[in-house]
């Protein structure tokens, strides 16, 4: 009798038991409904940029590449692609040499206002892209200048550097700084112990940062919106496309633009680690 109760008590009810799968495997189930949400849309979005058919829908009409060359004969396209390497070249360059700056002197100087130079570069990680845009649009028109790519730049700069900053800080602090005074030991400068030691041991996290600053930069599209005046960069023409409805050629743009991102960010964090 009691080795029967003791079954009963291990068995449970049929309630009991869903319960205990569902317990014991929750996270599992979560952690794939999340990424399904998440990248069941890039998936798709992927497979119809081979669909043969102009109408994204299924069944398929057959696989085809045909709208990955339509791409290079479109030439706001292509122009629209040239502005946006153009603009993330540029801004890459400026907002890794600021923030590879900024960063050594947040961490390795202590000044009186140190917190309020790290609230004040970081701040604009936190303001929406809408807002910064508009403003960025007021106050260029208030100082009397025209918009353009060099203002799409301008703004892009003032989120893109606290990136930059942040990476190379996050390296610089794991940084050992009796490798530095073991240089100056031997006799080398400041600007060789800078040369051959802090920037060589700083490289992964300048070239991550770097990478991040180019990726932001040429998906960005609320600064460029409100800051290019008439000359688009590709966000820019992706979405101008799309006012007039889908297209198998949007889909094979944003399919180059999402393998593009991915590989950067990808190679930024394996660099970072």
């Amino acid at each position: 009798m009691s080795l029967e109760t003791d079954n009963k008590v291990d068995t449970g009810t049929p309630v009991e038991s869903l319960w205990r799968v569902v317990e014991s495997h929750w996270i599992k189930v979560w952690a794939a409904g999340v990424f399904l949400f998440l990248y069941a849309p890039i998936v798709v979005l992927i497979a119809f940029s081979f669909e043969e058919g102009t109408f994204s829908t299924l069944p398929w009409s057959g696989f085809t590449l045909e709208w990955y060359g339509q791409l290079l004969n479109n030439g706001r396209l292509v122009s629209s692609a040239f502005n946006s390497l153009y603009v993330g070249s540029v801004v890459t360059v400026v907002a890794t040499v600021l923030g590879t700056l900024g960063a050594i002197a947040l961490v390795r100087h202590d000044f009186t206002l140190s917190k309020a130079y790290r609230a004040l570069v970081i701040a604009p990680m936190t303001v929406p892209g809408l807002i910064l845009g508009v403003g960025l649009l007021i106050w260029f028109k208030y100082v009397g200048f025209s918009t353009s790519l060099k203002t799409v730049m301008l703004g892009q700069l003032v989120f893109v550097t606290p990136f930059v900053l942040i990476t190379v800080s996050s390296r610089l602090q794991g940084f050992d700084p009796e490798l530095e005074e073991a240089a100056r030991d031997l006799g080398a400068s400041k600007w060789q112990t800078y040369r051959r030691v802090t920037l060589p041991l700083l490289m992964p996290g300048i070239v991550s940062g770097a990478l991040f600053a180019f990726t932001l930069s040429f998906d960005d599209f609320l600064i460029a919106f409100f800051t290019s005046g008439i000359q688009n960069t590709l966000p820019i023409f992706i979405w101008s496309k799309i006012q007039h409805g889908t297209s198998p050629v949007i889909n094979a743009i944003s399919t180059i633009v999402l393998f593009l991102s991915i590989s950067l960010i990808v190679v930024s964090e394996m660099l970072l680690d």
